[in-house]
């Protein structure tokens, strides 16, 4: 039977704590060679796009893939999720909360890796649903925040984020009227914009020594949200995937621009797992850069699906995909 899970299915199986031991699991397995991907297929329509992100992770015995599309009429996200030895069907779930988690999750990995252990001021750079993620993101590995700034460049919407952040997570946080506002005196940058134009959201002139910048956005060729004097400030940066530096606008023009030092970068995987050197000392700035993966899809389904299973949740459907033996 396939377990359909919707999206309010989904956001109870899975909080961020959970989803956070599932990226560092993947990271593992990862760095093991046990995980199979590739680019994403990225199909452009009328007025939209359809993408689908494939990943493999063969020792957690899953594969799948996410689809996501739009023509116009909103995007719709959804995770098949099959068994890896029997290629049965597991599930069909909604993936809207899956891509929110899952980014905020492998960015709360990142910051346990390369961002400050005692860090207590935080900046951020947009007040949108990745901006709060990532703020969840972050008090789950970085409990010891205590104040912060942010900016976006409404002001109603950076006051009313700075509010609820401070409700939440019982912090001082507060509106600036300039981004510059909200980096200075951090320990630790959030930028986590639409990227829907209107230039870069992060300039690197903005940068201090002892920084750690998350930067979530510009996740294709066209978008933009760091600019390229971010790539030569920073000493160390950790991708997600280096198929970033061909699939985000911002590695684009780093290249093109002669800022992108390759031998300053490394993949978040290889620094969990030891095999690579992530914050080398205090005074180092560094750059944690994503565009997400199918891998970092089929790992959080998989513990969707599982603990689903665990609470009862969700419906079945009667296996829909009958094995056959192929023809010749």
């Amino acid at each position: 039977m396939t377990l359909v899970l919707d999206e309010a299915q989904v956001r109870l199986a899975l909080d961020m704590p959970a989803a956070i031991e599932a990226m560092e699991a993947l990271c593992r397995e990862e760095a093991a060679g046990q995980t199979l991907s590739a680019d994403r297929i990225h199909l452009r329509l009328p007025r939209g796009f359809l993408r689908i992100l494939p990943g493999v992770l063969t020792q957690a015995g899953v594969m799948g893939y996410k689809a996501f599309h739009t023509n116009g009429h909103g995007v719709r996200y959804a995770v098949h999720l099959f068994d890896f030895e029997t290629g049965a069907p597991l599930a069909i779930m909604d993936a809207s909360h899956v891509t929110a988690i899952r980014t905020g999750a492998m960015a709360a990995v990142a910051l346990k890796y390369l961002s400050p252990a005692e860090a207590t001021r935080v900046g951020v750079i947009g007040s949108g649903l990745e901006a709060r993620t990532e703020m969840a993101a972050l008090m789950a590995v970085r409990p010891g925040i205590r104040s912060g700034r942010v900016f976006s460049p409404r002001s109603e919407r950076r006051e009313a984020f700075a509010r609820e952040m401070s409700e939440t997570y019982g912090l001082q946080m507060s509106a600036v009227e300039r981004p510059q506002q909200a980096i200075e005196d951090a320990e630790i940058l959030l930028v986590a914009t639409g990227t829907r134009g209107g230039g870069v959201a992060l300039e690197g002139a903005w940068l201090h020594a002892g920084l750690h910048i998350n930067s979530i956005g510009s996740t294709a060729p066209e978008q933009r949200e760091i600019d390229p004097e971010v790539w030569r400030r920073a000493d160390r940066i950790a991708l997600d995937t280096l198929r970033l530096l061909h699939e985000s606008g911002d590695a684009l023009a780093a290249e093109q621009a002669g800022t992108l030092d390759r031998s300053r970068i490394v993949e978040l995987h290889q620094v969990v797992a030891g095999q690579a050197v992530g914050r080398g000392s205090p005074n180092q700035t560094t750059l944690y850069k994503s565009v997400g993966t199918g891998l970092q899809d089929i790992a959080a389904a998989s513990r969707i699906y599982q603990r689903a299973r665990e609470q009862g949740l969700g419906c079945e459907m009667a296996d829909f995909l009958t094995a056959r033996l192929p023809t010749r």
